[in-house]
């Protein structure tokens, strides 16, 4: 009988510690899961972007760390990254992407870098959270002769 007790009291303490392990290791952030908007943004800097800038947006010895650069003590806002990225700053060596990327991989591209600057995102390899949206960046549809979103900014 105190043998039995003793397996019972062993079985309950493996219970409990593997339930509490299981909850710590679901508590701890993963800081590499993203939106589907923030995957596509990372995509697409990956494709245009780290070969200047570098892998995660840390810069190069020729290309900004776009990081620091939108992120709250950089200099790059939305307005400014949207403008240098439609139309370049061929002075400073940075092509002009024009239409190549659509509005929605400009706005996911901004949404990466700024899960990056902001420490939502840590370096690597990003992945799609379980039940996030699969759409990236939606804009609204086109008003009238507009065939292409531009943001009211670029408008003016």
């Amino acid at each position: 009988m105190r043998y039995r007790s003793i397996a019972l009291l062993v079985c309950a303490v493996g219970m409990m510690t593997a339930t509490f392990t299981a909850r710590a290791q679901t508590a701890v952030k993963d800081s590499l899961g993203v939106s589907n908007v923030v995957y596509q943004g990372w995509k697409m800097f990956e494709v245009y972007c780290t070969r200047c800038h570098g892998e995660d947006a840390v810069g190069s010895s020729f290309a900004p760390a776009l990081k620091h650069s939108v992120g709250p003590d950089g200099s790059i806002d939305h307005k400014a990254f949207w403008l240098t990225v439609t139309n370049g700053r061929p002075g400073k060596g940075m092509p002009t992407w024009g239409n190549l990327l659509s509005p929605e991989q400009k706005e996911d591209i901004w949404n990466y870098l700024r899960a990056r600057c902001c420490g939502h995102l840590a370096p690597g390899r990003p992945h799609i959270i379980a039940g996030a949206s699969k759409d990236s960046t939606a804009f609204p549809p086109a008003q009238g002769n507009d065939t292409l979103f531009v943001p009211a900014f670029v408008k003016s």
